[in-house]
């Protein structure tokens, strides 16, 4: 054998090497496996569609909202959920609109049947809500005096909307609503169906995440939030957040979506993180709020119940299967618990069936999943940006 074949033999040893511990590396990530319980009405019946696109934790309930893709029986109100069951203690009536709003151009929208993304408690209101739109781009109209007003938006055509709802125990209204001015320098796009779907606050601090811009990554922005926000009519003029977020390329052109759908905020260990919900990867990013940190993700793997409530049962099914799409949008935490609800991706639920008697829930009913974590588990699962 010549000197030449040798080193050729060597050369592929050693690539063939690199490969099997590249691979084993890979199969080595660990993955964190969450069990979801379905979505119940106060009867223990499948919620019909709720699309839950927001999460947040209100006197020890779970409070979620709904987007405009949800049956018409679940919009522009406020469902409350018992987090140990996911059954739904009481719904609110849906929205009246507040008279004397600061800002009125957008009653007509919000009178419709607006998409609404996201969901925190309002920091300066005991029974307040913020929740902001995202796609008004068939339905949102405004009068003349309004575009001209809310023109410079530096996205879409009809401004994104941060929406304040108050709740006193038997009416849900609307009492304050300001248009979003992203930055020019953003690039944010006209993607009407691709704005902010996470909101967060941490010390008077508003968090807002946007789901893609015109480069397909995730973006964030903040702007301070005072018990004055809502006296004022013009924009709200955000900032970049320069966060470390994850960028996924394949190849050198084709650009992956890799969005944030849901947020919410927590202390661990001294340090404040952003837990950002990534709908279409079954993902989690930790996001350190002073940039010190190095941004973690957590990868994840569902599984869903086979047994429907109140529905007969195969029993040559599994208890439990591994779910093909979840697409997680809602994130809350309370304590050391960490709540997550998907909204089910109309064109992909389907995928989920493994068994005849979970049909209805993937197919027409799009069933909601509540999972359940905590942050200590989170942290313990997670991996430095770098290693992906």
């Amino acid at each position: 054998m010549n000197k030449l074949s040798t080193s050729l033999i060597l050369l592929l040893i050693v690539l063939m090497t690199n490969l099997t511990s590249c691979a084993n590396v890979l199969e080595q990530q660990p993955v964190l496996t969450l069990t979801g319980q379905w979505l119940v009405d106060e009867e223990e019946q499948l919620l019909v569609d709720p699309q839950p696109s927001g999460l947040t934790f209100w006197q020890d309930r779970l409070v979620m909202i709904s987007d405009a893709s949800a049956n018409i029986t679940q919009v522009k109100k406020l469902h409350f959920f018992d987090p140990s069951t996911g059954e739904r203690a009481f719904a609110s009536p849906q929205y009246d609109i507040a008279e004397g709003l600061a800002t009125p151009c957008f009653t007509q929208y919000l009178n419709t049947k607006p998409d609404l993304e996201a969901l925190i408690k309002d920091p300066h209101n005991a029974n307040g809500f913020i929740t902001v739109t995202e796609d008004a781009s068939v339905l949102g109209q405004l009068s003349q005096t309004c575009q001209q007003q809310f023109r410079a938006t530096h996205s879409t055509a009809y401004p994104t909307v941060l929406v304040r709802l108050d709740w006193d125990g038997e009416k849900l209204l609307v009492t304050g609503t300001r248009a979003v001015q992203f930055p020019k320098s953003a690039r944010v796009g006209n993607f009407p169906n691709d704005g902010i779907e996470g909101l967060a606050y941490y010390n008077n601090r508003l968090y807002l995440s946007l789901e893609k811009d015109s480069h397909y990554r995730a973006q964030i922005f903040t702007t301070s939030l005072d018990d004055k926000f809502w006296q004022q009519a013009d924009f709200v003029r955000v900032e970049t957040w320069d966060a470390s977020l994850p960028n996924l390329h394949q190849g050198d052109s084709q650009l992956i979506p890799h969005p944030i759908n849901g947020t919410d905020i927590v202390t661990y260990r001294g340090v404040n993180w952003l837990v950002a919900a990534a709908r279409n990867d079954n993902q989690l990013w930790l996001v350190d709020l002073d940039n010190k940190q190095t941004t973690k993700v957590v990868e994840l793997r569902y599984l869903a119940p086979n047994r429907l409530p109140n529905r007969s049962f195969d029993s040559s099914c599994a208890q439990y299967s591994v779910m093909n799409n979840a697409s997680l949008e809602g994130v809350a935490i309370n304590g050391d618990d960490v709540y997550l609800v998907n909204d089910p991706w109309k064109k992909n639920y389907w995928k989920n069936t493994q068994c005849a008697s979970t049909r209805p829930a993937y197919h027409h009913l799009m069933s909601g999943l509540l999972f359940k974590t905590d942050i200590a588990t989170l942290f313990r699962y997670a991996r430095d940006i770098s290693a992906q």
